[in-house]
């Protein structure tokens, strides 16, 4: 597995994890550039915003408000 998001997900590489629930997890970035820099990434792995289609787009609305939702804890 190459790509270190799958593997955070996976629980191969250790995180703070934050949130997580079937389609998603979100943790704290281990360099942030801000007081609150989460990330919030879908357990299914997507290269990147291109590859995003019919199957996957319902997923990026709830990324929003869950954003925010973390983002206070």
């Amino acid at each position: 597995m190459d790509c270190i998001f799958c593997r955070i997900v996976s629980g191969e590489v250790e995180s703070e994890i934050l949130y997580q629930d079937e389609d998603v997890v979100a943790l704290r970035d281990i360099n942030p550039q801000a007081p609150t820099h989460l990330l919030i990434m879908p357990r299914a792995h997507i290269s990147s915003l291109a590859e995003v289609g019919a199957a996957q787009k319902w997923l990026l609305g709830p990324l929003i408000p869950l954003a925010g939702e973390v983002a206070k804890r």
